[in-house]
């Protein structure tokens, strides 16, 4: 069980999320090329920000829980 619970997706974003809010923002989906580069993109900044989320989140769940 606990190996299961340790490959659980905390917060997984899709490219339909991705299109879905190019639609709301710019009026239509992604092409190929725009796509390529939103995913690099969004890889890029969600693996700038991960160590500061992470901390964030065990410094607080550590506080809370004291």
């Amino acid at each position: 069980m606990e190996i299961q619970e340790n490959m659980n997706i905390i917060y997984p974003i899709t490219i339909e999320d991705l299109q879905n809010d190019a639609v709301k923002r710019i009026g239509r989906k992604l092409n190929g090329d725009e796509l390529h580069t939103a995913i690099k993109c969004v890889e890029w900044g969600l693996s700038s920000i991960t160590d500061i989320t992470l901390k964030s989140a065990i410094d607080e769940a550590i506080g809370k829980n004291r």
